[in-house]
């Protein structure tokens, strides 16, 4: 069989030449996400402005419309090849097209929203109960440390208290407030 390029129907060769160019650019995209830094390389202003996650990948973004073309383009190849009407062809493009965008765009807001940016944020320490570090004064004389699990994390910090009496090493304390910057005020546990 000697069929040439030109031998195809007009749409044949729309859904091939759509498929293999949304195809090779999908690849280029995933060497890009492996070794160029990912997202942020093609998908300008994916962060919010307040760092959420919630808007970190948008429904119209390179990745999500080329995973619709490739979609799209293999299910007009298959439709043609398996002697599908030119509607039925174009239908099934289209809703294989939606689907893989639909399925490209959850997976990546899902794996967006398992990003960490590892910053600790010391509100939420408030509670906690720890023990002293370093020597804590009286009456907010002076600072001492404290160790505490936060987010996961043993870290020491700054703080202070209103005991009328130091608190001494390996003393248990709990957290009641945070000054700024990142300094606690504690309590003595019993």
């Amino acid at each position: 069989m000697n069929s040439s390029w030109f031998d195809f129907a007009a749409s044949t060769q729309l859904y091939w030449a759509v498929a293999i160019f949304a195809s090779v650019l999908q690849v280029f995209l995933l060497i890009g996400a492996l070794f160029g830094g990912g997202a942020h390389d093609f998908d300008h202003g994916a962060d919010s402005h307040d760092g959420s996650t919630t808007d970190a990948v948008k429904i119209l973004s390179l990745r999500v419309l080329v995973a619709f073309f490739v979609g799209f383009g293999w299910a007009g190849v298959m439709g043609q090849n398996s002697g599908m009407s030119a509607g039925s062809t174009a239908l099934a493009a289209l809703v294989s097209g939606i689907i893989f965008m639909l399925l490209l765009f959850t997976t990546l807001r899902f794996l967006m929203s398992l990003r960490d940016d590892g910053s600790l944020h010391y509100e939420g320490a408030i509670g906690l109960r720890g023990q002293v570090y370093v020597t804590i004064p009286a009456a907010r004389e002076g600072i001492g440390q404290i160790e505490v699990m936060l987010q996961g994390r043993l870290i020491t910090a700054n703080a202070v208290t209103d005991a009328d009496h130091a608190l001494a090493p390996q003393h248990g304390i709990e957290i009641t407030a945070l000054m700024p910057p990142n300094t606690f005020i504690v309590k003595p546990t019993a």
